[in-house]
């Protein structure tokens, strides 16, 4: 059931009806049923199980970890003068290990059961290929599992939720039911954003009230994700699938294969932060709140700059939950004070952070899929990302010395293409089919110069014609320009839906005769393919 589709809006219209009658202190249960309800219609009974699996282990393992630190400190409490610093310490202790070993179990069953259904088959494929190369004869037999909607996102968001609880950061949730519409809230369950347990939970507990401005904003931000999805991300795909399917048929070379990547990142934004909105203004429908999951990706000046406004949610889990207990860990910090010794401070400084980057990477590589591209992605750019930390005090001084101003225009222009055309090159890696077959493209836009492409009418015979790519560039400028405005800290929906109604009622019929006339739709239109769906 996609966002885009007649029978989500339906789903939707009787969700918020029946979500508004009910009595406040019943409108989580509702939520819940309608995620439950949601999650089978989309993905069956079958892929539900496992979502259920991971809610009773998850809940389960929570609260066993709360129980146990709760006695630990109950029994320090009750017994207080009369336990030495060497007792309360021995409690504790005694009581971090019973907790360690429940908190291992329950990351390891459920990022098991995500390893399992997501990378089984890419394990047994290159070992295959292994036991191919070296003439054995044998081979592993592959197995077919369906990948439950949204796996890694709910995966990843229940997981931080075990981790907080396991640090003493939240309190155990005690209700296995509000614990489960946490879990499966419907609007996020598709591609995020991953939230927090004590950011989101206390918004999906509480029964809130019809707010006539918060409405308007959230049909309002629904309508300009359909906008960034329906006029850019599905018209640029043509082009992209195109490039992409007969690349290799068609001889395609130099700048029609980058000019295909780089539209394929307009599809990924337009896809994915279109999909985030309509996620939002959904969820603003219901008085909910999600965490941002982009700000203006494509003003960032440095590859470091970009994954802080790009997936912004991921970014968070990573840097909580990976990067900070390795960087921060007893062997990075011994690490940390041999290379300060050695190096100096400054690099003694950021070494623990360029490894703890690497790892972090690595990880957001394979989150992206089961797939040596996208091990070479994480890779690609745990480098650059690695080169901003290690060359920022060294650039800093070559600017200096050049008597570059780093706030003037011109050097703050030349930052952002120059991140954009690095972050085009790691596209590479997400957009082809595979390892090889990007390389293979990488080699066909740099050893072949052919601006010619530009003049002759070739683009314009990969799927959208003159008409359809000026509708392509003048649609991602306008993003761009709504995209600068939110910059400069001025949230244009925020302003209309505080207007009357003859004016909202007028945008919205422009806006809604703009996309059935621009938009992507209709006979061949798989409204349900958004790319990070299958995440």
């Amino acid at each position: 059931m996609s966002l885009l589709s007649i029978k989500f809006f339906l789903f939707l219209t009787g969700s918020l009806v029946l979500y508004y009658l009910i009595p406040k202190r019943f409108r989580w249960a509702v939520l819940l049923l309608e995620s439950i309800g949601f999650y089978y219609i989309c993905s069956g009974a079958a892929t539900l199980t496992f979502m259920v699996v991971t809610v009773i282990s998850t809940y389960c393992a929570a609260r066993k970890i709360q129980k146990i630190a709760d006695a630990a400190a109950q029994e320090i409490k009750d017994r207080g003068s009369e336990l030495s610093r060497t007792e309360k310490r021995d409690i504790k202790d005694q009581a971090q290990k019973q907790k360690k070993r429940v908190f291992l179990a329950g990351i390891l069953l459920n990022f098991g059961i995500l390893a399992v259904l997501k990378y089984t088959n890419f394990v047994t494929g290159n070992i295959n290929h292994l036991l191919g190369a070296a003439h054995t004869g044998l081979s592993i037999p592959t197995v077919s599992f369906l990948l439950p909607l949204g796996i890694s996102f709910y995966t990843f968001q229940v997981m931080g939720y075990l981790i907080d609880v396991y640090h003493g950061k939240c309190t155990a949730e005690n209700n296995i039911f509000r614990f489960a519409l946490f879990t499966s809230y419907f609007p996020q369950i598709i591609q995020g954003p991953i939230s927090k347990y004590d950011a989101l939970a206390p918004q999906l507990y509480e029964g809130h009230s019809f707010d006539a401005e918060r409405f308007h904003r959230g049909i309002m931000r629904f309508m300009w994700g359909a906008f960034k999805k329906m006029v850019i991300a599905d018209r640029a795909a043509i082009f992209v699938n195109e490039v992409l399917a007969n690349y290799t048929t068609n001889n395609y070379t130099g700048f029609t294969v980058f000019i295909g990547v780089l539209f394929f990142g307009f599809q990924m934004y337009g896809d994915f932060s279109g999909g985030i909105d309509m996620i939002m203004g959904v969820s603003d429908l219901f008085g909910i709140s999600l965490l941002e999951n982009f700000r203006q990706p494509y003003f960032a000046k440095t590859v470091s700059e970009f994954w802080q406004r790009w997936h912004i949610s991921l970014g968070h889990w990573m840097k909580n939950y990976i990067f900070y207990p390795i960087a921060l860990s007893k062997s990075f910090s011994k690490l940390s004070k041999k290379t300060r010794q050695k190096y100096g401070a400054y690099y003694g400084k950021i070494l623990p952070a360029v490894l703890a980057s690497f790892v972090v990477f690595l990880v957001v590589g394979v989150w992206h899929g089961a797939a040596w591209k996208f091990i070479a992605f994480g890779v690609y750019h745990a480098i650059l990302t690695s080169a901003d930390s290690v060359f920022e005090r060294p650039s800093a001084s070559a600017r200096n010395l050049l008597h570059i101003d780093a706030e003037r225009f011109d050097w703050r222009l030349f930052q952002i293409l120059r991140t954009i055309g690095l972050i085009t090159i790691g596209r590479y890696f997400d957009c082809a089919y595979s390892f090889r077959m990007a390389a293979g493209m990488l080699k066909a836009t740099f050893t072949s110069f052919n601006p010619n492409v530009f003049f002759d009418g070739s683009l314009l015979k990969l799927g959208l014609d003159g008409n359809g790519m000026r509708i392509l560039l003048l649609a991602f400028i306008f993003l761009m320009i709504v995209d600068y405005i939110n910059e400069k800290g001025v949230v244009l929906r925020e302003l209309f839906a505080k207007q009357g109604f003859v004016f909202r009622g007028i945008l919205y019929i422009v806006v809604i005769l703009f996309l059935l006339r621009f938009g992507i739709y209709g006979t061949g239109y798989d409204a349900a393919a958004f790319i990070y769906q299958g995440f």
